[in-house]
């Protein structure tokens, strides 16, 4: 068992840090004055004392104990925005704690907003979490930045929507949040309210102008089909979601719903969904049908082979040059394993070689959103952009591939390529403007 807070060789400070903690201010001055021992330095003396980083403004903070945070802020000169091990400051603390007033008392003395910790949230990104609609208003109310990012991950709208905390994204969205923030390529506050299966969230974020036709194949109304979210189907093909979009394998939403058998899922899809020819029958009974009656993938004998396996023979055609096998072998291992970000970055080099700008770029926006910290995806995406002339997007990615990995001297030259290619392509439309001025 753990010795008592107020025992052993350190007891004295401990005791410092428990005073703080029950906003005991008398106590807390009595034992502060005791550990100075009369030298007249008060407060580097308690500055100090800390567990882990964490001082006495941070211990008082957590629990709002207003009046020793005002003791040591006011008097003893305690830095507000100093860090614990972590990278936290007081207002993180007072954020966690969900401590209203302590929160405003920090900011209205100093506390930084935009501090960040060693993960890269803010207490705008906790509060957001958190759904304390007064804590987000105050730090909104002293600059907090509405669009920074935790990390490259996510925005506080993206951790609104996450944590299902819809009050907090009115907040956020009545202060102008941009509610179609990407990140990750793909991932926008609203697959985050979708992730969450949160469809006051989604309906939020769609009455917003929340962007619902997603990126290629990654599409809201296809996660939502996949994952038989049929309520939030309504509101997105209200909002303009096309149910005409296939993914990855080649399925439209309402032949994912008729292969598991969801009649309430097809009669929605069906009124709004093209009429393709292969279906001869086009009613909901006709559609679930024609999907009973293919062949199942199963069937295929690459399929039974394991997924390492499958995975190797893709490599193997890679090597020999036939890109096109690899890519039919590496999709069929991503059925196994739709996780595995390789097989993504496997296919995306494949359609590179190929010449498929749109594929290659497709496959390596998936490869970012399941790996946000691979460099190579990066590198992936800032090549398919190249592939397609997009310079400016290119150079993006390859700037946030060599910030993930900064040694790699592949990604540096290709943006340093990307980045003449822009230039060239500015100057050739500026010659092009003057010529026609002329």
């Amino acid at each position: 068992m753990a010795p008592p807070l107020t025992c052993g060789p350190g007891a004295p400070k401990r005791r410092l840090l428990q005073a703080a903690a029950d906003g005991d201010l008398q106590r807390f001055k009595r034992i502060a004055n005791l550990l100075d021992a009369g030298k007249g330095r008060l407060g580097q003396t308690v500055a100090a004392v800390k567990d882990r980083g964490a001082g006495a403004l941070h211990i008082a903070a957590f629990p709002g104990r207003t009046a020793l945070c005002a003791y040591l802020v006011e008097e003893l000169h305690q830095d507000v925005n100093a860090a614990d091990e972590s990278g936290e400051t007081p207002l993180v603390y007072a954020v966690r704690g969900d401590t209203t007033d302590t929160v405003q008392y920090l900011l209205d003395h100093g506390a930084n907003p935009d501090k960040a910790d060693g993960n890269g949230s803010t207490a705008l990104h906790l509060a957001a979490a958190g759904g304390n609609c007064g804590i987000i208003k105050a730090l909104l109310s002293k600059g907090a930045d509405i669009h920074s990012f935790f990390g490259i991950g996510s925005t506080p709208l993206h951790m609104a929507a996450a944590c299902k905390q819809h009050s907090a994204m009115k907040v956020l969205l009545d202060h102008n949040a941009d509610c179609n923030k990407v990140t990750n390529s793909v991932y926008t506050p609203l697959f985050a309210a979708l992730t969450a299966g949160s469809l006051e969230c989604v309906k939020f974020l769609v009455k917003a102008g929340a962007d619902v036709k997603g990126v290629g194949t990654i599409t809201p109304l296809l996660f939502a089909v996949k994952k038989g979210m049929t309520d939030f189907y309504k509101c997105l093909l209200e909002a303009g979601a096309d149910p005409n979009v296939r993914d990855d394998f080649g399925n439209l939403p309402i032949e994912i719903a008729a292969n598991e058998n969801r009649r309430k899922d097809v009669e929605i899809l069906l009124p709004v969904t093209s009429r393709v020819s292969y279906v001869h029958d086009w009613s909901i009974d006709g559609i679930i049908s024609y999907v009973e009656s293919l062949p199942s993938v199963e069937d295929d004998p690459v399929y039974k082979m394991k997924p390492a396996d499958i995975k190797l023979e893709g490599s193997k055609a890679y090597k020999r040059k036939d890109y096109v096998t690899a890519a039919k072998l590496f999709f069929m291992a991503a059925r196994h394993c739709p996780d595995d970000a390789t097989l993504f970055s496997n296919r995306s080099l494949c359609w590179l070689k190929l010449g498929e700008g749109d594929r290659a770029l497709m496959d390596a926006q998936v490869c970012r959103m399941k790996r946000p910290d691979w460099a190579k995806a990066c590198y992936l995406q800032g090549a398919a952009h190249m592939l397609l002339k997009d310079h400016e997007k290119a150079c993006d990615a390859f700037l946030d591939g060599l910030k993930l990995d900064p040694a790699n001297i592949e990604i540096e030259k290709a943006l340093w390529e990307a980045v003449d290619c822009m230039k060239a392509s500015h100057a050739a439309k500026q010659l092009s403007a003057v010529s026609l001025a002329q």
